[in-house]
C-alpha cells in the first residue's frame, strides 16, 4: 500500500479512492472539481465538515426546501451541496469575494447543477428589498449575522427556516439577540460542534489503511482580536419557522 505523507499527496489519495467523490454525509456523490483538491479540507472531501448539522440537513427533507439564499459561499462547498442534496427551484448564493465566484460555479459545472445565482455582498438594503419566497436562509458571515437577522426588519423571515453559524466573539450576547427577535415566529435550537468528528474522520482514514494522521480541530475555527489569534469553537441556531 502506498504511503501517503504530504498534505498534496494525502488529497490525491483521497480523490484517488472516491473517484472524485465525496464519500460520507448528506452530500455524497457530490463530485469535487478536480482544481479544489487543494483548498478543500480532508474533512469535507470526506463529507465529515460540521457533520453536527448532518441531522438537522436530514430533518429540512421534510420542510419542502424549495427556495434557498445562502450567505458566505466561500468555496462552495454548501452552496452546490444543498443544491445537489435539496434540488430546489432556485439557490441565491452571496459572496463578497469575487475571486471565489468561479470557485463555486466549478462545483455547478462539475456536477450538471443548474438553477443557481452568484450575488455579491449581503447588505441590509438588499434584504430589505428581497421580494422572492425563501425557505431557507443559511448564513456564515463572521458576525454580521446580527445585522442580516431580523424578522421584524426583514418581514419574509418569518416564514423561513435559518441556519445560522454564530460569532459570539465578534458580538456580546449574540445568542440572546437574535433569539429574542425570532422567539415568536421560530422554534429555537443551539447546535455545538462535534468535537468527535475528528476521530470519525481518523477512524476512515485507517480504515481505508491510508497512513494519514488527522488531529486538526478545532484549529481552522479563529479569529484574530487584539493582534492574536484566538480559537473558537462552532456555535450554530437553527430557528424553524413555526407552522400555524
Amino acid at each position: 500500500m502506498k504511503m501517503y505523507k504530504s498534505k498534496k499527496d494525502k488529497k490525491e489519495s483521497l480523490k484517488d479512492f472516491f473517484n472524485n467523490k465525496i464519500y460520507f454525509g448528506p452530500f455524497t456523490g457530490l463530485k469535487v472539481p478536480d482544481a479544489l483538491y487543494k483548498i478543500l479540507t480532508v474533512s469535507e472531501i470526506l463529507g465529515m465538515y460540521e457533520s453536527c448539522l448532518h441531522p438537522l440537513f436530514s430533518q429540512l427533507f421534510n420542510r419542502k426546501i424549495k427556495n434557498i439564499v445562502l450567505v458566505g459561499g466561500n468555496n462552495g462547498y454548501y452552496s452546490a451541496g444543498l443544491n445537489y442534496l435539496y434540488n430546489p427551484e432556485k439557490i441565491v448564493i452571496y459572496e463578497m469575494v469575487q475571486e471565489l465566484h468561479s470557485t463555486i460555479s466549478s462545483w455547478f459545472e462539475t456536477n450538471n447543477l443548474s438553477n443557481y445565482e452568484i450575488l455579491g455582498e449581503a447588505t441590509v438594503d438588499g434584504f430589505k428589498n428581497w421580494k422572492e419566497k425563501t425557505d431557507l436562509l443559511l448564513i456564515d458571515c463572521e458576525g454580521f449575522e446580527v445585522q442580516l437577522l431580523n424578522p421584524i426588519e426583514f418581514e419574509w423571515q418569518k416564514k423561513t427556516d435559518v441556519i445560522v453559524e454564530l460569532h459570539p466573539f465578534y458580538v456580546d450576547r449574540l445568542l440572546n439577540i437574535i433569539a429574542e427577535r425570532f422567539s415568536e415566529t421560530h422554534e429555537i435550537e443551539i447546535i455545538y460542534d462535534d468535537f468527535s468528528e475528528d476521530d470519525k474522520i481518523d477512524k476512515i482514514l485507517k480504515g481505508l489503511n491510508l497512513n494519514i494522521d488527522y488531529s486538526h480541530h478545532p484549529n481552522h475555527r479563529w479569529i484574530k482580536e487584539n493582534g492574536k489569534k484566538i480559537f473558537t469553537s462552532g456555535l450554530f441556531m437553527f430557528l424553524k419557522r413555526k407552522t400555524l
